[in-house]
């Protein structure tokens, strides 16, 4: 098959996708620019040709007012005594020459006492005794305020439309651009929350593409937590039902059949056992469920080595018993961070249990370093085992993950672990040691200044 063929795309319109203030400069520099091209081109224009027609409309006026005057002179036979009323009524100047270039007649309206704008035509007029007159008549005047005011008039019509179409044009595009998506992604949610419908992926760069993605990515994150939960519930009823059905047994057998008090010991025994099991798992849900329910649990400020020290004093004693070596070291002693004190104690001690379970080392030791970068407190756990499969590194901290194919526990120590340090508002990773071991880092924010 030939490479698949490339959508073309405007120069530098990756700029204008990126964020959604940027599309709104671009539509105000759009209409602006439409705004200034329309103005000098579209409603000068339209301006002129008002102003044009104007023009034209009065000399068309003024020709035939200046034959119906010639053809009162040739109807009254060169009398002048009607033609001063009839230039009153109709508002208008007119001058009367002989062939000699004599002014025979010669009126204008009283009312013409500033300096007006008028418009004037001239013709010959024909008179049965074979004389031969000029006449020329002015139309009725124009003031200054009157032109003033026919142009303001048009022009403020002509900006309504003007006005109204850039307007329309600017809602169109903020329509298409922003609103139209919104309403999409409005649409894609009540999907979603009516319906479970999961919502696509956007190709847009701005925050509208990026909000639809975020959103995106979140029911992604609720189906996987809903099908982990689905997990953690199926995998404690396992854990439970085992030892339980053992328990049943045990007791149907002690009821039903007569024992002799050895076999009665030791299914009693068993039973207690099984029991102890069944509580260690509902404590160990029970850890779970509290590690991420910051708000109920107290919080106090310490230092890094106050931290330091209390995992010392509460581990140190119980590991040398058991043959393990604990190294503790802290280069920021002064350093301050906001916790709850046994949560944290819990969060070492579930993965110091983690070690002596699954390390497999013959000699085990663990290393804590505390150190702060910038306005973080970087807290590093280390063994020297065998660590964890580079393809399963990732899952370690998935509440059902355990290496116990028995299945003989929950696997949610390492969960509580990351559910401790969320809840403190940081971060926790695995990564395998180049020596040989499993570093888990865990990162939180200090407290205070630098």
């Amino acid at each position: 098959m030939g490479a698949e063929k490339r959508k073309w795309r405007v120069p530098g319109a990756g700029w204008l996708s990126a964020k959604l203030s940027r599309k709104m400069i671009a539509i105000l520099l759009a209409a602006a620019i439409l705004g200034w091209l329309l103005s000098f081109f579209w409603f000068l224009t339209y301006l002129r040709a008002y102003v044009g027609e104007r023009y034209d409309q009065a000399v068309e006026e003024t020709r035939q007012q200046t034959r119906q005057v010639a053809a009162f002179l040739e109807e009254s036979g060169g009398d002048y005594a009607g033609l001063e009323e009839y230039l009153a009524a109709r508002g208008l100047g007119c001058g009367v020459q002989d062939g000699r270039g004599e002014v025979l007649f010669q009126f204008m309206p009283g009312i013409w006492t500033d300096v007006q704008l008028t418009v004037s035509d001239g013709a010959a007029v024909h008179l049965p005794s074979g004389e031969t007159l000029l006449v020329r008549v002015e139309s009725a005047p124009l003031s200054r305020r009157d032109l003033s005011d026919l142009v303001i008039r048009k022009a403020f019509e002509g900006l309504i439309l003007f006005n109204l179409g850039l307007f329309l044009l600017a809602g169109v595009l903020l329509y298409l651009l922003i609103v139209s998506p919104i309403i999409g992604l409005r649409r894609t949610m009540r999907e979603y929350s009516e319906k479970g419908t999961l919502p696509p992926r956007s190709v847009r760069k701005d925050e509208v593409g990026k909000l639809q993605n975020t959103f995106a990515d979140l029911t992604g994150v609720l189906r996987a937590k809903e099908q982990s939960e689905r997990r953690l519930i199926a995998s404690i009823s396992h854990d439970i039902k085992t030892p339980l059905t053992s328990v049943l047994g045990y007791s149907e057998r002690l009821l039903s059949v007569r024992l002799s008090p050895e076999k009665q010991a030791q299914y009693l025994r068993s039973i207690h056992d099984k029991g102890v099991a069944i509580k260690s798992i509902v404590d160990e849900f029970d850890d779970y469920l509290d590690a991420g329910l910051r708000d109920e649990a107290p919080m106090e400020l310490i230092t890094a080595q106050a931290l330091c020290d209390s995992l010392l004093r509460e581990y140190r004693d119980e590991l040398e018993d058991a043959g393990v070596e604990l190294t503790v070291s802290c280069t920021c002693p002064q350093a301050e961070l906001i916790c709850n004190s046994a949560h944290m104690k819990r969060y070492f001690g579930n993965l110091i249990g983690n070690s002596i379970q699954h390390s497999g080392a013959r000699a085990l030791k663990l290393e804590v370093l505390c150190r702060r970068e910038g306005q973080e407190l970087i807290l590093e756990f280390c063994d020297n085992g065998a660590g964890v499969p580079q393809e399963l590194i990732q899952q370690i901290f998935e509440p059902l993950y355990t290496s116990d194919r028995g299945r003989k526990v929950s696997g949610l120590g390492l969960s509580i672990c990351r559910s401790i340090i969320r809840a403190h508002g940081g971060a926790v990773s695995a990564e395998n040691r180049p020596q040989g071991g499993l570093l888990v880092r865990a990162v939180l924010p200090c407290a205070g200044p630098r």
